[in-house]
């Protein structure tokens, strides 16, 4: 039904243009025409938008109630109508609110604006919108109550525990649960299965033990979770864009996939940033990928870790882990650590670049895609493989490290050239570095998406591991339809 809708508004669009007119045509013989009342239908039941009072809906009801009465009132409808479109056009592609509301410049790099006729349409975001509308729903048939874990913190399996009934209850309203609705305190294995699930979907350990994170989860109110939908639907529009073909990075939820006009075709588990160097959000485009690549020490590492161990003499450590200084970006012109007088330097006024050899050890693994931006951020493999063991993966110092890093790559390359897996290989065993561009650049999305939708339409909540839904929970205005 939506995408009818879309449709209906693009060619109201095109039939305006045609027609050369100040305004669309919104009548036919001096009444309101279907494409008025679509339009007016689309926006009266949209429940996406966080700042749907600038649309002005209460003036163009109280002009249609005057129209029948007065007809002098049919430029002035036609009139506020065209803008409510356009500004409507404008909100559900980028957002009701500018990113610098809630984000320094160090947060995020925001694309350039662009001047849309029509509504952009993506599958994620589309996903979102049916998690939204589910989460009302369930709003509407009331909900679930907070449970409170009165002896223990821990429930485990196989146990008998006054709190499981309304824990059982908790977990049907969501879906999660499909048992019979009883007062048998026993903690079963069929309501372990549904716990497990309940973590698998909320960025928690799935062991099946309901602990304080768990139970934490679980009291998240409905209201709390469509608010959480709808500034994960804000950010999203924020970097929206025309694309049938890209890569995505949703940040908290520490994964990539790939994803095309049928949908995700490839995913991969990722490390981010660490709070304290949070990967940035962005939208941009993979213009070439390097194997074997010199991993080159960006300003925030110089100043944070290895300056630091440079003024205190500590060169032995840098050295075992292959790090070099040069006064030239490919590490040629090289320099003994000894030689430098280091504390008078500080990362602003170096004249060295500080650089690992490509190899088995380097930070970056074998293989970096980069899409250049001013936070120096890209995506590359690692020699850390361990890491995508754990569920909580915000470890990273701004960059994404990919699980499948290669595979990756072979996906992207053929988009634009054949280069088979062994054409790779025989790249990576010559243990030489080698940068390869890409014919047609793939656009990436950097995004803090802390609700996300399969293709299933399971709906995701993972942690607020930077704080930003919460900063963005106080900013906005909330209305009391949430």
């Amino acid at each position: 039904m939506l995408r009818f809708i879309l449709l209906v508004l693009f060619i109201a669009i095109l039939y305006a243009e045609e027609n050369s007119t100040k305004n669309y045509r919104w009548f036919d013989d001096g009444n309101l025409n279907r494409n008025f009342k679509v339009f007016y239908k689309t926006v009266k039941k949209d429940n996406t938008l966080l700042c749907k009072e600038r649309l002005d809906i209460t003036k163009l009801e109280s002009l249609m109630e005057e129209l029948p009465s007065n007809p002098d009132k049919k430029e002035e409808i036609e009139n506020l109508a065209t803008k409510m479109l356009f500004k409507y056009i404008d909100i559900r592609n980028s957002g009701c609110y500018s990113p610098q509301r809630f984000f320094t410049k160090e947060e995020f790099l925001r694309p350039s604006a662009k001047d849309y006729k029509k509504i952009v349409t993506n599958p994620i975001l589309d996903r979102l919108e049916f998690a939204l509308n589910r989460y009302k729903k369930i709003k509407r048939s009331g909900g679930w109550q907070k449970i409170t874990a009165k002896d223990t913190p821990y429930l485990y399996p196989g146990k008998v525990y006054e709190e499981i009934p309304a824990i059982k209850e908790r977990l049907y309203m969501e879906g999660y649960y499909h048992g019979v609705l009883d007062e048998n305190g026993t903690f079963t294995s069929d309501l372990k299965k549904s716990v497990i699930d309940f973590q698998l979907h909320h960025g928690l350990k799935p062991d099946g033990v309901i602990g304080p994170l768990t139970l934490e989860a679980m009291n998240v109110s409905v209201d709390d979770k469509i608010k959480k939908i709808l500034i994960n639907i804000e950010r999203f529009r924020w970097f929206l864009d025309e694309n049938d073909f890209f890569v995505f990075v949703d940040i908290p939820g520490f994964f990539l996939e790939v994803v095309d006009k049928n949908g995700s075709i490839f995913d991969s588990k990722v490390v981010v940033g660490r709070k304290s160097r949070p990967t940035p959000m962005m939208r941009h485009n993979i213009s070439y990928a390097v194997l074997n690549p010199y991993w080159r020490a960006p300003k925030t590492i110089i100043k944070e870790d290895i300056l630091p161990k440079l003024k205190k003499g500590n060169f032995e450590r840098l050295k075992r882990q292959g790090i070099i200084a040069s006064t030239d970006i490919y590490g040629k012109n090289r320099v003994n650590f000894e030689d430098i007088e280091w504390e008078y330097f500080d990362e602003n006024s170096l004249p060295f670049y500080f650089l690992q050899k490509p190899g088995p050890h380097n930070f970056l693994g074998y293989l970096k895609l980069m899409f250049p931006n001013r936070f120096d951020v890209y995506l590359h493999d690692t020699n850390h493989r361990d890491l995508f063991k754990y569920t909580f993966r915000a470890l990273s110092s701004g960059c994404i490290r990919m699980e499948k890093p290669l595979e990756l790559f072979h996906l992207l390359i053929n988009k634009n050239r054949k280069l088979t897996y062994r054409d790779i290989f025989d790249i990576i065993w010559r243990q030489k570095t080698k940068k390869i561009g890409f014919k047609k650049k793939i656009p990436v999305y950097l995004i803090y998406m802390t609700t996300y939708v399969d293709e299933k339409r399971e709906c995701y909540f993972y942690r607020d591991i930077y704080g930003y839904d919460k900063r963005m929970m106080k900013k906005i205005r909330w209305r009391s339809d949430g």
